[in-house]
């Protein structure tokens, strides 16, 4: 048997105690436990080394016993997950005792992932005789994280990360960027043109991070006034200022433990940078019309339209604020930068306002496919929305595809935007103006099965590509008598 018998023992009574059944049946529990089990004596020298840690680290008890665990050079992992940590040891760890995700050096000096779990041996007389320390390797529980991390990432190429579409180059970079920030408690500024989602990436930070569990919560910084700002941020007295007639609690304090997303953080006056500045470094609030500080422990996520560095260098934003809240930077694309993720984007509008205004929309014409992919969007993925809502509207109930004439004024009337014409649908060949109702039957069943053949058989993203909704390419797909098993 590995390991010397010399270890301490703790004193307790009945026959749950291990000292009652006896030496033998003492080292044989040590030596059947899956992970590895050693023992420190007072003086921080390792007096027992059982099989598993044999295994774990390739020293044997011979090469360890008597020496201190330095050939391990144990070190908490800086990229330890909670998730990882709770897999192994569901039960938190009491006084005296922790567990922690930690990396360990075997004997050909790879690092091996493992959970570390300690606990102090103390005498009758309150001296303490040693400690027991016990590893779990978790390299298989972090490949499996990371092949799920894999897999969301493979989702969201797809079209799809959570409430966010696009598989452009610029999405997946963000994609990729949430992932990274979701799951630690950094301070993240995100910077956008108004329109492009600043909010849903707020949402998909918080929804991955620690915090999810807890209050996400969102104040508009430019929306009101410096006094009514500070009371909504940090609270108020009843008295602080008229029509305060009760003692309130602000934003932050509602958040604690959670998220506090701060839009148009630019707005903020210098007075309330100040307190802000204090909130975030100090973890504290104080409320209107009060002087006692309370103690807050909120994640901020700030989000603005304009260049955040600039104003900070030009002295209109607090530059020490501006680190404080920009651990990492997050930009979101504009809608023009990523036009290919328009006709992903059409179809999620178009089975929303199916189910809001009880419709079977189907299609949109290649005309009007045209225009959207050629407009430039100042307004972004809320105007987009804005002008494919406005189809719904006009057009009439019977109709199972959106035509140009049904989009705003704007876009329908071929009008230039930004000194760049329409590119017209003739522009995009025979191929485009298939997809319409009109189209060949024959034209039609060779269109669908190569959208097929290019999405893998994905029906989602071929009717994408067919610049269908998937109740529309099912429809297409029987008129045309292509299984859809």
């Amino acid at each position: 048997m590995a390991g010397s018998q010399d270890y301490p023992t703790a004193p307790g009574p009945g026959p749950a105690n291990p000292a009652a059944l006896g030496e033998e049946f003492r080292a044989a529990m040590l030596e059947a436990v899956p992970c590895a089990v050693f023992v420190f004596n007072a003086a921080g020298r390792i007096v027992y080394w059982n099989r598993s840690a044999e295994e774990l680290t390739g020293y044997s008890a011979d090469e360890m016993l008597g020496r201190t665990c330095e050939p391990l050079r144990i070190a908490e992992a800086p990229d330890g997950e909670r998730e990882v940590v709770e897999a192994v040891c569901a039960a938190g760890g009491g006084q005296g005792e922790h567990a922690v995700e930690c990396k360990v050096r075997d004997k050909d000096g790879r690092a091996v992932p493992v959970v570390r779990r300690t606990r102090p041996v103390w005498d009758d007389s309150g001296e303490q005789l040693g400690v027991v320390v016990a590893l779990v390797d978790v390299t298989a529980i972090k490949r499996a994280r990371g092949e799920i991390r894999r897999l969301t990432r493979e989702v969201a190429r797809s079209g799809r990360f959570g409430e966010l579409i696009g598989s452009s180059e610029p999405m997946r970079r963000l994609y990729e960027a949430i992932e990274m920030v979701a799951d630690t408690d950094a301070g993240v500024v995100i910077e956008g043109e108004t329109g492009t989602g600043k909010e849903l990436v707020a949402r998909m930070i918080h929804s991955r991070g620690p915090r999810r569990d807890k209050p996400l919560l969102a104040v508009n910084c430019g929306a009101l006034a410096e006094t009514l700002l500070d009371a909504e941020l940090f609270g108020h007295v009843a008295g602080a200022f008229t029509g305060a007639a009760a003692d309130r609690a602000g934003r932050f304090e509602e958040a604690d433990g959670g998220t506090l997303l701060l839009d148009e953080v630019v707005e903020l006056s210098p007075a309330s940078q100040v307190k802000l500045l204090r909130a975030v470094q100090e973890g504290q609030i104080v409320r209107v019309g009060e002087s006692r500080p309370r103690n807050v422990d909120v994640r901020i996520i700030a989000a603005t339209h304009r260049d955040l560095l600039a104003m900070a260098r030009e002295g209109a934003f607090r530059e020490d604020l501006y680190y404080r809240l920009r651990v990492v930077g997050l930009a979101v694309p504009a809608l023009r930068q990523r036009r290919e993720d328009i006709p992903d984007l059409v179809a999620h509008f178009i089975e929303r306002f199916n189910r809001k205004y009880g419709r079977s929309v189907q299609s949109i014409s290649a005309e009007a496919m045209d225009l959207l992919v050629s407009h430039d969007w100042p307004g972004n993925v809320r105007q987009l929305e804005h002008a494919l809502e406005h189809a719904f509207v006009v057009t009439p109930g019977t109709e199972r595809t959106i035509v140009a004439p049904a989009l705003p004024p704007e876009l329908a009337d071929g009008a230039p935007v930004r000194g760049r014409p329409v590119v017209p649908a003739r522009a995009h060949g025979a191929r485009r103006r298939a997809r319409d109702r009109g189209a060949a039957p024959d034209e039609q069943r060779r269109q669908v099965l190569e959208a097929l053949e290019l999405s893998g058989g994905n029906k989602a993203a071929a009717a994408r590509r067919l610049g269908l909704t998937r109740a529309g390419l099912y429809v297409r797909l029987r008129k045309l008598g292509i299984g859809t098993k």
